[in-house]
């Protein structure tokens, strides 16, 4: 009896990660080279970012079939691709990655090497606005997730509220918020810039009170930041979109 109890725990932890597994990838387009593109289902894990960050990995529609049908996803099925081989994709929910060429200036390292990122686009326009998750160090376990943040569905939470924004206008690459002069991106818009002194998007809040200066903001500063990039973008650009999740 206490072995069919165990067989049975066994065979329900693989029927989660299965269905975990399989509600991580996403039907998109992958946008390659020279205005090629394919179907593919791209595997967006947010306990591992680096995977769709610095690299892809997906499955070709008659491999995710087969994995929906059977449950098991063999190592084969695996595609694996790197940022300089495609400039971006777009997921059938709306949501959009570029690859951009990102130079992390917030730390203290001597030497600084641009660095090829594949990262959400969270708002278009004249003004860009891109989200870059932290990479997880190794395979997370679940002991360490058990030690620092309870389950794993805490640590998806930390991952998903402590991020990077990037923003891009006029230039060649996106830059920290953190180290941008706010004026040089929306101080050439008088009705924005007097909507933002007066706190009308609720920005200078999380200046005050939430913001830090280090590297990483949260959902409620993006909502608020982006509800100020949305109205500089609606008047340069009326069919631009940006959204906060």
């Amino acid at each position: 009896m206490k072995i069919n109890r165990i067989l049975l725990g066994l065979l329900m932890i693989l029927f989660a990660a299965g269905t975990y597994a399989q509600g991580n990838y996403h039907k998109g387009v992958l946008h390659l080279k020279k205005g090629k593109a394919k179907e593919v289902y791209i595997e967006i894990d947010f306990e591992f970012p680096q995977r769709f960050q610095q690299g892809i990995t997906y499955l070709e529609p008659k491999d995710f079939d087969k994995f929906m049908s059977t449950g098991k996803l063999k190592s084969k099925m695996k595609q694996k691709m790197e940022p300089k081989h495609f400039t971006g994709f777009s997921l059938e929910d709306g949501r959009e990655w570029h690859t951009v060429f990102y130079t992390d200036l917030t730390g203290r390292a001597i030497k600084m090497i641009p660095k090829r990122m594949t990262l959400e686009l969270v708002a278009g326009g004249p003004i860009k606005v891109y989200k870059m998750y932290s990479r997880t160090t190794g395979k997370i376990n679940q002991e360490l997730a058990d030690v620092f943040f309870e389950d794993r569905a805490n640590l998806v939470n930390y991952i998903q509220d402590n991020f990077q924004l990037l923003v891009l206008k006029d230039k060649k690459n996106p830059t920290n918020i953190v180290q941008i002069n706010l004026l040089n991106y929306i101080g050439d818009n008088p009705r924005v810039k007097e909507n933002y002194d007066n706190n009308h998007y609720g920005l200078r809040n999380q200046f005050s009170s939430g913001f830090k200066m280090g590297k990483y903001v949260n959902r409620e500063f993006e909502a608020a930041f982006l509800r100020m990039i949305d109205d500089y973008n609606g008047d340069g650009a009326p069919d631009s979109e940006a959204r906060s999740r």
